[in-house]
């Protein structure tokens, strides 16, 4: 887990403020450029889970692609965290589109495998809630590297994003490694490869499955407020908290609230049902983004009580999302079909689309606001504060407004799903 939070906090958190200033970009064009590569990895996001649910292999029908996808994110990497001499747009353009390729092509058949594993809710819970635990570790673990340089030895924002690419390069490939060699393939009881020959009807299948809709457009909400926070928060921490070299330290206390309280959580669920703890962490953390614009300015003991305050219920959302879609998957795999990595793809080509609107919302409104507002005396770190706090506030709003329309009030809506008799897929019973 350590390569991948290592890709993925490089591309929430520390690439966006890297390739404004090594490239000299507008926050807006950096915006554009995430968005571009999040829709990227939406288009081939269904394409690989596709083949990797319908070509079975004498290796199996995932470990080929997770093994081929090794090369092209070993040659991205390097072009895009080493910032070598006569490096353009055009060239970071292009290695960032070879290692999103590469890593959709690890990170999507692992997905779907995961989501095949376990016989029961509560097992799938399990599952998904190690491997989200395991994530969260990642997360803690890859910060902590660019916090020593920053506090320990001085080094810059350069510095910092050359080190997580060469943690990317050391641990991805011993990672792989190890799920190709130790993790078993679930057999189906009667495989039906037929239900997957055509991807247009799978996915439109998929689409069809009536617990499908309210979790994709929570995934949006998640999707878009975590990236439009994380785009903006090196920004929120340096220019509008002015606390310049504490913003990797913060996001290591952040992840440790998250690792510590996420088994809490998923016992506290058994009692009190998903529905009830989903809208619980869904409003503290609007709540949380909000009471950022009251953060005093300077001062290290308040932006620590936020991170804390706000890791409390970090991660919930994406691990129960995660749980019901693995229940939808299970349900095919007891009506013979096996489209785990489709069940993942359709989730992720959500998650990955909030993921690219939310980071160009809160970057392009920085440069937005001060323009507007410079006439009423407002400056840079006020239009930061708004951008971090905004759109990731308003997002998780609107995911109590989903949750309160899909769901009934009693919690007897949540999510659940069976093999239908027809043999077409998981069909929803509330």
């Amino acid at each position: 887990m350590v390569g991948v939070q290592a890709f993925e906090i490089a591309w929430r958190v520390y690439l966006p403020a890297y390739i404004a200033t090594a490239y000299g970009l507008s926050l807006a064009a950096t915006g554009f450029l995430i968005m571009a590569l999040r829709l990227f990895d939406s288009v081939i996001d269904p394409v690989i889970a596709w083949a990797s649910d319908r070509f079975p292999t004498r290796f199996g029908h995932r470990r080929p692609w997770m093994a081929a996808g090794l090369v092209p994110v070993l040659i991205g990497i390097p072009g895009v965290f080493f910032g070598w001499p006569g490096s353009s747009i055009i060239s970071l353009a292009a290695f960032s589109l070879l290692a999103h390729l590469g890593y959709m092509m690890l990170v999507t058949p692992h997905g779907g495998w995961a989501l095949e594993l376990g016989a029961d809710p509560a097992a799938r819970l399990r599952i998904i809630a190690a491997k989200t635990w395991f994530g969260i570790a990642g997360a803690i673990l890859v910060p902590i590297v660019p916090a020593l340089l920053e506090r320990g030895f001085g080094i810059g924002r350069e510095g910092q994003v050359a080190a997580l690419g060469v943690l990317i390069m050391l641990f991805l490939p011993f990672a792989v490694l190890l799920v190709l060699t130790n993790i078993a393939e679930p057999r189906l009881q009667s495989a039906d490869v037929a239900q997957a020959a055509n991807p247009l009807r799978l996915f439109a299948r998929i689409l069809r499955t009536p617990a499908m809709l309210p979790v994709l457009l929570l995934y949006l909400c998640s999707g878009f407020a975590e990236a439009a926070a994380s785009a903006v928060f090196l920004f929120f921490i340096d220019d509008a908290l002015g606390l310049k070299g504490w913003g990797s330290t913060l996001i290591v206390v952040q992840a440790v609230l998250a690792l510590a309280t996420l088994p809490f959580w998923s016992a506290v669920s058994e009692r009190i049902g998903r529905r009830r703890l989903l809208m619980t962490g869904y409003g503290w953390n609007a709540a949380m983004a909000l009471a950022a614009l009251a953060i005093p300015a300077a001062s290290l003991g308040g932006a620590v009580a936020f991170v804390v305050l706000r890791g409390l219920f970090a991660g919930i959302d994406f691990l129960f999302l995660r749980a019901i879609v693995a229940g939808m998957v299970r349900a095919s795999a007891d009506a013979g079909v096996r489209n785990g990595a489709s069940f993942y793809a359709v989730s992720n080509i959500t998650l990955k689309f909030a993921f690219g609107i939310g980071a160009f919302a809160s970057l392009s409104l920085i440069g937005l606001l001060p323009a507007s507002w410079v006439a009423a005396g407002m400056d840079d770190g006020a239009a930061v504060r708004l951008s971090y706090a905004l759109p990731s506030g308003m997002a998780g709003l609107l995911a109590l407004l989903i949750l309160w329309r899909c769901y009934d009030a009693d919690g007897s809506g949540e999510p659940e799903v069976r093999a239908s008799p027809d043999r077409s897929g998981p069909a929803f019973i509330g």
